[in-house]
């Protein structure tokens, strides 16, 4: 037994931004909760660690520079 094929269908512009503004809110607030919680974002493994490392390097202080 098939399935018929329906046409594909377009996902319009505004719903789509919509959407991905949602997941970078999402993720916002994951990264933060993380970050709040190291023992919490150890058990992500490798995944939240690529996910923490650029607002881990955001936060570091920066290097101070030598006269």
């Amino acid at each position: 037994m098939s399935e018929a094929r329906r046409p594909p269908v377009t996902i319009p512009q505004d719903l789509m931004l919509a959407r991905l503004a949602q997941s970078e809110q999402m993720r916002e607030f994951f990264i933060q909760m993380w970050l709040q919680n190291p023992a919490l974002a150890k058990q992500g493994g490798a995944r939240v660690a690529e996910l923490l490392a650029p607002a881990c390097a955001q936060s570091e202080p920066a290097p101070k520079r030598l006269p």
